[in-house]
């Protein structure tokens, strides 16, 4: 039985879900067969419905290249107007998670936590594997992907603390590391003090 969405998220590491979403978009990205997704979506034992959702979260989540998202949505273009449409939809949709794609939008609190308190309890593996494991095209994805957890106070005192040690114990100009660090800690006890009092911080 194909697989859906939710029973990825329930069985799947996160790792292995975001694998999965890269190798479907790129296998997508890479195909000229105009019945790709069906092909795919029984190749990868997911159903039609994930398929898109997968392909979508290959984008918005960085896990494929600028020119592989340029490829995707090329054929999804070309897909829409092979059936006699005029792809006005599938542009503006691209246009969409291609805007997603550049302000980071797209992830969840849950995923942005759990990678951070990966990210936190491993100060032994290097960001740029850890990068790697999550399938991110850079070390700059894991970087945003940080700093909303601190800033949007989605990670806790003490895994902002791990993520912080971190990056002053790796950090090439320490200075300059910890005033971003400390500048970030008043942040967050700004913004918990605005909570608090029943204001909002913008």
């Amino acid at each position: 039985m194909a697989r859906t969405s939710k029973q990825l998220r329930k069985n799947r590491p996160l790792s292995e879900l975001y694998r999965l979403s890269k190798n479907i978009a790129t296998d997508y990205a890479n195909t000229t067969n105009i019945h790709a997704r069906s092909i795919l979506a029984e190749k990868h034992n997911v159903s039609e419905s994930t398929f898109y959702t997968l392909l979508d979260m290959a984008i918005t989540h960085h896990l494929v290249s600028d020119q592989t998202v340029e490829l995707i949505r090329e054929k999804a273009l070309a897909n829409q107007q092979a059936h006699g449409n005029s792809g006005y939809s599938s542009t503006n949709k691209y246009n969409m998670l291609e805007a997603k794609r550049k302000d980071y939008s797209a992830f969840s609190k849950a995923d942005i936590r759990y990678i951070a308190k990966y990210f936190a309890e491993h100060p032994e593996i290097s960001k740029k594997s850890v990068s790697m494991t999550f399938s991110f095209t850079s070390s700059k994805v894991l970087d945003q992907v940080l700093l909303r957890a601190c800033k949007e106070l989605i990670i806790s005192d003490a895994v902002f603390e791990a993520i912080r040690k971190r990056g002053l114990d790796s950090a090439v100009d320490y200075a300059t590391s910890k005033k971003f660090f400390d500048q970030l800690a008043t942040y967050r006890a700004t913004v918990k003090h605005q909570h608090k009092n029943g204001k909002l911080p913008f």
